[in-house]
């Protein structure tokens, strides 16, 4: 039988590479009771610690995982991630200005939001252009009809071809380009059909007259 251990060292390097894969993790930052005497957030994550770190040192002195997200809590909790591939989903309450300062290396990021919600579209929005090397979004939607315009009120930074607006979870998607789109040609066919209406009408009612 042959060992593992007994590979070369470079050959099992690459094996444990192949063991990474993108994953979806959750990060929940919750704002500490304001009576209690410690300030700041708690980190919370409910997404298992990826298992070749539980393998063996080996597989975690390769850097396959980055302890990240200490540098937004106090009490320097961390997150094993890769952040080169894994989705950093942070649901609907966590505050994108928590992320101040990890902001630039999340390249892959997930979200809740009401586009109705005042503070969201007045304040918010405005911080997602922070995350200035983000390659990919996903957006929860309360409903696609509530986020029609969103190509035009946030500054996306990333293309918007890979920005993707879902109603419900692995559902179908848009991106705001599609997602306005369909809604001008709904709307131009409502508008063509009110049209039609109208000058029935003013047929009908033109030729019930009576000439003098």
């Amino acid at each position: 039988m042959f060992l593992f251990n007994n590979l070369p060292p470079e050959l099992r390097a690459r094996i444990w590479r192949f063991t990474v894969e993108p994953r979806t993790v959750e990060i929940d930052l919750t704002e500490r009771e304001w009576m209690t005497e410690k300030k700041g957030c708690l980190l919370y994550s409910t997404t298992p610690v990826p298992a070749p770190l539980h393998t063996c040192r080996e597989a975690r002195s390769l850097g396959l995982y980055k302890q990240a997200f200490s540098e937004v809590c106090p009490e320097q909790r961390y997150v094993w991630v890769n952040l080169d591939i894994d989705m950093i989903s942070i649901g609907s309450k966590t505050h994108l200005s928590y992320f101040g300062a990890i902001a630039p290396l999340i390249k892959r990021l997930k979200f809740q939001r009401e586009h109705q919600d005042e503070w969201w579209f007045r304040n918010e929005s405005k911080l997602v252009k922070t995350f200035i090397n983000v390659e990919e979004i996903h957006v929860m939607c309360d409903s696609w009809y509530n986020w029609w315009g969103g190509s035009e009120d946030i500054r996306w930074p990333c293309a918007m071809e890979n920005v993707l607006l879902f109603e419900e979870e692995d559902g179908p998607a848009m991106n705001p380009i599609e997602l306005d789109k369909m809604w001008y040609d709904r709307q131009e066919v409502e508008e063509r059909e009110l049209q039609a209406e109208y000058d029935e009408d003013t047929r009908l009612e033109l030729a019930d007259m009576v000439p003098l």
